[in-house]
């Protein structure tokens, strides 16, 4: 547990094993870090302590047992992010799955179970022949989901209604997204979709590249160039169905003016990019006229950066609503929500703990003496009884024993 722990804490630090005996300042050795990893030796509380404060996490995260198992997704084959960098994002994603997982189990669906909804479909992956079949299964999906043909009108609520974990991280602007099982240790062995966006992108960026990693999750991989084709086929025909795009653009065009690709891009939120593509794909356009007209935009640079007013991101609320909830209820302590989520107490909140401070304050000198008393055997129970806190004086026996 600690080994793993330790590892995982490091490479969401972004350190090598010799960086951080550097961080360090040589305390411990490489082959000390080794051994702790890889459970051949066990660190005292005094080594843990130090640790904890280089890596910036709390002592006790390395004793917590993993809440989750989390099977990644490969990453895109062209994906520029730096090793290290990604590393360190897989970790930013498990932590925080523990923490949504958690909060889930918390609130079950009014039947009782905890929250499956509509992953039915996504647990069953197919296997697709071509990149058709990625069409068909991008219909069925949307039929299953009830969702018609319209515009999806917010991907990432959508997502979220039908039980998957949407994140959207401050990342690397090499990061587009990435996607993941979450498999919850005790609780049967419930997958959970994991789907990870960057939040710095725009809307059509953001929405496409969830529906990208969505096709990983749906479509059976085959850890080929194959999965990336299949998977981009799969997010075109999720949020431009191919009905939509022939009631939209006809049968055939010889052409598509540009602020017609810019209306298309807002009414769909897919960029005007991913809309030449799909009217290429579908016939609606000859394949010359679609190359001459992405080289168009790479000469104004507007593959990086599409002309006109760009699609608003979209930010998951799924996880505030957990938060929020296991606070209202007494749960977990405000200090504890601001930690979870950062900035997520309102200025309400912050006035009330204020008053609160203030009420105190008021109070006589033996009535707040007696509040500290309180406190004081409320935080002795919770030493004596958290596994947690107890688990450092174990531990140092176990070690000096």
């Amino acid at each position: 547990m600690i080994g793993e722990r330790l590892r995982q804490a490091r490479l969401g630090a972004g350190l090598s094993m010799d960086a951080l005996v550097a961080k360090m300042d040589h305390f411990l050795t490489k082959q000390a870090i080794s051994k702790y990893e890889t459970g051949k030796s066990v660190p005292g509380s005094e080594v843990l302590v130090r640790l904890a404060e280089v890596l910036g996490v709390k002592t006790s995260y390395f004793m917590q047992e993993p809440k989750v198992n989390v099977e990644f997704i490969a990453y895109r084959k062209h994906s520029r992010l730096p090793k290290a960098e990604a590393n360190r994002l897989q970790v930013r994603i498990t932590d925080h799955l523990e923490n949504y997982c958690w909060l889930a189990t918390l609130f079950p669906a009014p039947d009782g179970k905890p929250e499956r909804r509509a992953t039915v479909s996504i647990l069953k992956t197919k296997q697709v022949k071509s990149v058709e079949d990625a069409e068909r299964i991008a219909k069925e999906l949307r039929e299953e989901w009830k969702i018609g043909m319209d515009p999806i009108e917010n991907m990432v609520e959508t997502l979220e209604d039908h039980a998957a974990a949407v994140l959207a991280l401050d990342a690397d602007e090499r990061f587009d997204g990435h996607s993941a099982w979450a498999t919850v240790l005790g609780d049967g062995e419930r997958k959970v979709p994991v789907l990870v966006t960057n939040a710095a992108m725009s809307g059509d960026r953001q929405r496409f590249n969830l529906a990208h990693e969505l096709g990983h999750l749906v479509i059976k991989q085959k850890s080929t160039k194959e999965d990336e084709d299949t998977a981009h086929r799969f997010a075109a025909a999720l949020l431009v169905p191919d009905e939509a795009a022939y009631k939209e653009l006809g049968r055939t065009r010889s052409r598509i003016e540009f602020d017609e690709l810019l209306l298309l891009k807002h009414k769909y939120g897919m960029s005007m990019q991913a809309w030449l593509r799909r009217a290429k794909d579908l016939g609606i356009v000859s394949s010359s006229w679609y190359k001459n007209t992405i080289v168009i935009f790479r000469k104004r640079r507007w593959h990086k950066h599409e002309p006109g007013k760009q699609v608003a991101s979209e930010q998951p609320i799924r996880f505030q609503q957990f938060v929020l909830r296991a606070m209202a209820e007494g749960i977990i302590s405000r200090e504890r929500a601001e930690e979870l989520h950062p900035g997520i107490v309102s200025i309400d909140g912050k006035e009330e703990k204020m008053a609160k401070a203030k009420k105190i304050a008021a109070l006589s000198l033996d009535e707040r003496r007696k509040l500290l008393e309180a406190a004081a055997e409320r935080a002795a129970h919770e030493y004596e009884t958290d596994k947690e806190l107890t688990a450092f004086t174990e531990l140092d026996a176990a070690v000096n024993g």
